[in-house]
């Protein structure tokens, strides 16, 4: 995406400071959807460290998020650990690594060694890795207090597809002025992922599966990789507490399809996962549900994130590439995806 909030290098010291660093450089990253980053190089030739404005969320929350990240690091989940301030008494809350930037909250975090993989390059063995990192996850973060529920349950995807049928009027417009038309295609896609959401709500189980502390976003830019190994799982901005089988079907539509999905890379993904947190009976039976709500919820964000963005602004994602996951999961079935699962 683009840098929603300019760093000045003046800005980046004044925070620096705080961290008892001294910045050199500034230097803006285009990566994620919803924050904007940056690379600071230290004085003296002593590296870089990774800051992150929080674009979206507010002061509490990104503490929160602060918190639950030393808590995951603390229990061996390969995520880089909040820096703290200086200033900050020991045994303090989240706030105490958070700082301020234009009226908005500021993590940094080590900066860590690695490249992302692109479709072509991830093989079985990948997958089997990022299955039983993403286990760690749910087990360690089982025992975060202070998780949120999720903001993209069947509800508020309705919302943002109402939004998307009935826009609001264009900034500056007056009132009166109608919202400009959704492209044919994108109208098109609405209304299927509106049948969709129905269908999926009248299918959906009476109660809610069992909960833990969930990743919710393991796109393979969120991994990065060192000497065959995964060096970091980054971008924890949309975890909250869920399913872990929705977290696992994320992450299978996120690393195992190119064309279809690939049956080497899914039988692997979830060996690697049910290795190290064995599926409950329930969240075997849940994966087909919450994998066609997975599908639905990046097909519906794709399109209010990135569809209806100025293109050549950052980082671009189709919404089509969802759409084309959520028909391949409808053609295979409950059956037909835990036989590919192998669970």
């Amino acid at each position: 995406m683009a840098i929603l909030t300019p760093l000045s290098l003046a800005d980046a010291r004044r925070i620096g400071a705080l961290y008892g660093l001294e910045i050199a450089d500034v230097r803006g990253l285009l990566a994620g959807s919803v924050n904007s980053n940056f690379a600071l190089t230290l004085a003296d030739g002593h590296g870089q460290v990774f800051l992150r404005v929080y674009e979206e969320q507010q002061l509490g929350a990104a503490s929160r998020e602060a918190r639950m990240l030393e808590h995951l690091a603390a229990g061996g989940v390969a995520t880089p650990q909040p820096l703290r301030r200086r200033d900050a008494a020991i045994g303090s809350e989240g706030a105490a690594f958070v700082a301020e930037h234009a009226g908005k909250p500021v993590a940094l975090f080590p900066w860590v060694a690695g490249t992302s993989l692109c479709q072509a390059r991830v093989t079985p063995d990948a997958t089997r890795r990022v299955g039983a990192a993403l286990a760690r996850v749910h087990l360690v973060g089982a025992s975060f207090e202070g998780a949120n529920a999720s903001r993209f349950d069947l509800d508020g995807l309705d919302q943002r597809l109402q939004g998307l049928r009935s826009p609001a009027p264009a900034a500056g417009a007056k009132s009166t002025a109608p919202a400009p038309a959704l492209p044919p295609d994108v109208a098109a896609a609405v209304d299927e992922l509106t049948g969709r959401l129905e269908r999926i709500r009248a299918a959906a189980p009476r109660t809610p599966g069992p909960q833990t502390l969930i990743h919710g976003d393991l796109f393979r830019d969120n991994v990065l990789w060192e000497a065959g190994e995964i060096s970091a799982l980054l971008d924890f901005e949309s975890a909250s507490r869920g399913s872990a089988a929705f977290d696992l079907a994320v992450t299978m539509l996120a690393w195992c399809f190119g064309d279809d999905l690939d049956p080497a890379l899914v039988s692997a993904l979830a060996a690697g996962y049910t290795a190290v947190r064995p599926l409950s009976t329930e969240e075997r039976d849940r994966l087909f549900h919450e994998s066609v709500i997975a599908a639905l919820r990046f097909s519906i964000t794709r399109i209010t994130d990135f569809e209806l963005r100025p293109k050549g602004s950052g980082v671009y994602k189709d919404f089509r590439r969802f759409l084309a996951r959520q028909r391949t999961l409808e053609r295979l079935g409950p059956e037909g995806l835990l036989a590919l699962l192998g669970v």
